[in-house]
């Protein structure tokens, strides 16, 4: 299981499957982006793919993994692992995708479970070496990758506004604004209706527009 901060075993450190040839390598994503250094350069399919390209399509949507991944994780280096356990995760599980066209939800799903999972898991060993303080919020904790990267988008006011937000409305605002995806894949990616996704769009807009107004009337006391 991945955990944050702790290197899973690198795609490219996967044995070779016997009878395989070695131009079956991926040397690069789709486009000819190169990926980052160690990271897919090797990856092998452990089976015979679907139909369609599985993994060719799958490597497409590594640039939204990876953006993906910068907002749940607080660091890079965990947001680049967390990437790669999805992409080997969702080759293992391929048949489950029932519908092509929904490939980029189901991968943030799969994406947003694995993380949740690895830091459940790693709550309880915290608690243990915090002496049960690892719930508790530490005034000096480093901003997450998402809250880093709304700061530098959006300025410190509106960057303030959303991080105030409940994470279920910031995380559908920002894969409705930022990613755009459809309702649809939203709702794949939180686990819920469609209705509840539209549900917290509508709250954390009128929620931001407020608090931008109480902002500006504060400064322009």
């Amino acid at each position: 299981m991945w955990e944050p901060g702790r290197p899973r075993t690198r795609a490219g450190d996967l044995p070779d499957t016997p009878g395989r040839p070695e131009s079956s390598r991926i040397d690069r994503c789709p486009g000819g982006m190169a990926p980052a250094p160690g990271t897919f350069s090797r990856l092998r399919v452990s089976h015979p793919p679907v139909a369609g390209g599985f993994l060719q399509r799958a490597l497409a949507q590594v640039p939204f993994l990876r953006r993906n991944g910068r907002r749940l994780a607080r660091s890079a280096a965990d947001a680049e692992d967390l990437v790669q356990e999805t992409l080997v995760r969702a080759l293992e599980r391929q048949e489950e995708l029932r519908d092509p066209t929904r490939l980029r939800g189901w991968l943030g799903a799969l994406q947003r479970s694995i993380h949740l999972n690895a830091v459940r898991g790693l709550r309880p060993r915290l608690e243990v070496l915090e002496g049960g303080r690892a719930a508790e919020a530490t005034p000096d904790a480093a901003p997450t990758a998402e809250e880093a990267l709304l700061a530098r988008a959006l300025g410190d006011g509106l960057s303030a506004a959303l991080a105030a937000l409940p994470p279920e409305w910031r995380e559908a605002l920002w894969l409705r604004e930022v990613e755009e995806l459809s309702y649809q894949e939203i709702a794949r990616v939180q686990g819920c209706p469609v209705g509840t996704v539209r549900s917290r769009l509508a709250r954390a807009r009128r929620e931001l527009a407020g608090r931008l107004r109480e902002e500006d009337r504060h400064v322009g006391l």
